[in-house]
């Protein structure tokens, strides 16, 4: 596979990442799982949904939650002040409640979590018999030393789970953007950082997003790279940016 087939650069404005924070075990989440599905085919944004556990008490047992997503859906609200999680929970940025039932009011929280990227991102993929080897760089821009930390998840697409119990006990679920592993938080303490990982090769529709946030969550950019792309070879340019505000 060639190497210019499977990286990518981010661009001049930052790509808001949206994060949900869902559960199989809750009867309101799968509306909103829908919602995001649809959202993916001719979207800018970058999407993660994020399966927490503390749902599985009540019988259904969520085969994608992880109690890191739920410290992770407490730290970033605890982040500006709050306290209350809640699934499903949409997050753009620093904005983590944001009313996703609402075109209006999610273009709003998106806009709001635009604007000139202060840090810049570039992820790169290559596929070996053995593996796939990723490798991650960020640069930041900006002049301040200002906290800024840098992530890496893996998410599966169009994963379907039948529940036999719970709030959802009977229904056949569809989900995307299933992160199914985080790594970081890197500290982007003098400017620039790489990483190089190695990672196992996954018959499932699978992808990567690099973000870096800074301490109130507010989102500095983030990249996504789906293996498909890459295999394709459609993987060549920067992430498009066109509408984004």
């Amino acid at each position: 596979m060639a190497d210019d087939a499977c990286k990518l650069r981010s661009g001049e404005r930052i790509v808001p990442l949206v994060e949900l924070y869902t559960s199989e075990g809750c009867s309101s989440c799968p509306p909103a799982d829908r919602w995001l599905s649809a959202q993916l085919a001719d979207t800018p944004l970058n999407w993660l949904a994020f399966h927490v556990d503390y749902w599985d008490y009540i019988g259904w047992a969520d085969r994608f939650a992880d109690p890191h997503y739920s410290e992770r859906q407490r730290q970033r609200v605890n982040a500006t002040g709050a306290s209350t999680v809640y699934t499903p929970q949409v997050m753009v940025g620093a904005n983590v409640r944001v009313a996703w039932q609402s075109a209006s009011a999610f273009d709003h929280a998106v806009e709001a979590g635009g604007g000139i990227a202060p840090v810049d991102l570039e992820l790169s993929l290559d596929g070996g018999p053995e593996g796939i080897e990723v490798r991650l760089a960020a640069l930041d821009k900006r002049a301040t030393g200002a906290r800024a930390e840098v992530w890496l998840a893996r998410y599966v697409d169009d994963q379907q789970s039948r529940v036999r119990a719970g709030e959802n006990s009977g229904a056949t679920l569809h989900h995307d953007r299933v992160v199914t592993r985080v790594w970081g938080p890197w500290q982007l303490d003098d400017s620039r950082l790489e990483r190089s990982l190695h990672i196992a090769r996954d018959p499932a529709d699978w992808g990567l997003v690099a973000f870096a946030q800074d301490a109130t969550g507010r989102t500095l950019q983030s990249l996504g790279l789906s293996w498909k792309a890459c295999a394709s070879g459609s993987g060549k340019a920067a992430h498009p940016t066109a509408n984004l505000p």
